[in-house]
């Protein structure tokens, strides 16, 4: 590790409180699909647990007559508040409500339960791709080799849910019940999830996310998610700005904080996956909104980011910087071995892989020339091993982070020595290879030496 490598991210108590905020608004869980890691449906799963819920009530769209039977078990109170909410919501997006949106109500706990049996079930459906997921991370290092990742990923899930907005079932979920008012953390809550549900109407997001789930696209998935949990993040802020005291505000984050204890055992590389959409997505957004207020962030829905380099870096989303995935071989069949993925690895993740090893500034440094990149995993008997060719956009950003693999691959390997002067590497940990030619980078791991030779082989071919 370097020397001037920090600690890896300990969790301060300041980090636990803004963990629990973050899960306690999640909309698209761990969004699904940033590089390696892939949270198995996780939206299906919060799905199925709110179409379960028993207390029901179909709130007509703004200036529309509120009625005793649209209202349903919502006490007239707070029919009347969500009503005043979704009108709030609505002037400050400067979006009109297209439809009706049916709202569920349930406590934290029953979700919290129910998501848990829901995502054990789902797991257990998904077992084979859930252990190709966790042999990938754990090949990356970005968990630990004793991280159990389904209860990991269990833990995320029912960490805390304030609220929910359906994409498929065009309905929304708050936590409460009950007939009383409803409170300012509830009320925030639902103007983050009312703007999903307001610019799912004006965009249709949810039938785009999936489509890039389902052609495994995920880093125009991660891009596109950031930008909608950025989207509510401020729409919501600016509500609570406008619309709650500043005893309210604290009251909402107060009560809005989920238990930071099943967080804080978990793999940093998911709480950073967690924390990618509403924190650098925000910032994406809000670089939309002071070019042009809304009307430019609702431009990105119909030019959306298409990488995590657009979302850390805006400045090349608005002068329309491409990428472009340069072209891999099939390793499954150059090297003979089995195939077990491939992908985007993108400059998140990679972020987030040096990170592991080296400082977080050099981490950050040495992805920021990303220019695409595309990745092949294989088995090989019982080793595991990966490649991963990316595009820079310039030779010094090729340097740099070839310079950055070769420093990190010493931690990596837990070899004695630094690498060989042609870029390969071998310790207890596996062997590999750094290899650099002009503006691109190709770094090959593996559990074993045969096997990163392989695939050093397969990139030559």
């Amino acid at each position: 590790m370097d020397d001037d490598a920090a600690p890896k991210r300990p969790l301060t108590d300041a980090t636990k409180t803004t963990i629990g905020a973050l899960v306690a608004m999640v909309v698209v869980l761990v969004a699904a699909g940033i590089g390696i890691v892939k949270v198995r449906d996780a939206a299906h799963t919060i799905r199925q647990a709110t179409a379960l819920v028993t207390t029901t009530t179909s709130v007509p769209a703004a200036g529309a007559p509120t009625t005793a039977a649209a209202a349903g078990d919502l006490s007239p109170e707070q029919a009347k508040a969500v009503e005043e909410v979704k009108t709030q919501v609505s002037a400050i997006r400067g979006l009109a409500w297209k439809s009706s949106l049916p709202i569920k109500v349930l406590t934290k706990d029953q979700l919290a339960q129910r998501v848990r049996e829901l995502n054990a079930k789902d797991l257990a459906e998904h077992r084979a791709d859930v252990t190709a997921d966790e042999s990938v991370l754990k090949l990356l290092k970005l968990i630990g080799k004793n991280v159990d990742y389904a209860k990991a990923l269990d833990s995320i899930l029912a960490g805390g849910v304030l609220g929910y907005y359906d994409d498929k079932a065009k309905e929304l979920f708050v936590g409460g019940g009950g007939t009383t008012a409803l409170s300012a953390a509830t009320k925030a809550t639902l103007a983050h999830e009312l703007t999903h549900a307001l610019t799912d109407q004006q965009f249709d997001f949810g039938a785009r996310t999936k489509a890039l789930d389902d052609q495994h696209k995920t880093e125009e998935s991660a891009a596109f998610t950031a930008l909608i949990e950025g989207d509510a993040e401020l729409t919501a802020s600016l509500w609570q700005d406008k619309y709650q005291t500043d005893k309210e505000r604290k009251e909402a984050n107060a009560a809005g904080t989920a238990d930071g204890s099943a967080y804080a055992k978990a793999p940093p590389y998911l709480l950073q996956a967690l924390f990618f959409p509403y924190e650098d997505g925000t910032a994406f957004v809000r670089s939309r909104y002071q070019a042009g207020g809304f009307a430019q962030v609702d431009n990105a829905y119909r030019n959306p980011p298409t990488s995590t380099e657009h979302i850390l870096h805006p400045e090349t989303y608005a002068s329309g910087q491409p990428s472009a995935p340069p072209a891999l071989p099939d390793l499954a069949l150059a090297t003979g071995c089995g195939s077990v993925d491939t992908g985007t690895l993108g400059e998140f993740d990679m972020r987030q892989v040096l990170a592991e090893q080296l400082s977080t500034t050099d981490a950050n440094g040495a992805a920021a020339g990303w220019n695409g990149d595309s990745y092949g995993v294989v088995r090989c008997g019982t080793a595991l091993g990966l490649a991963d060719r990316w595009q820079t956009d310039a030779p010094a950003d090729a340097g740099r982070l070839a310079d950055a693999l070769l420093r990190w691959a010493r931690g990596w390997s837990g070899a004695s020595r630094a690498p060989d002067a042609d870029g390969r590497f071998t310790g207890p940990s596996g062997s590999g290879r750094v290899l650099r030619t002009g503006g691109r980078v190709e770094l090959v791991l593996a559990d074993d030496q045969p096997t990163a030779d392989r695939l050093v082989r397969a990139l030559a071919g």
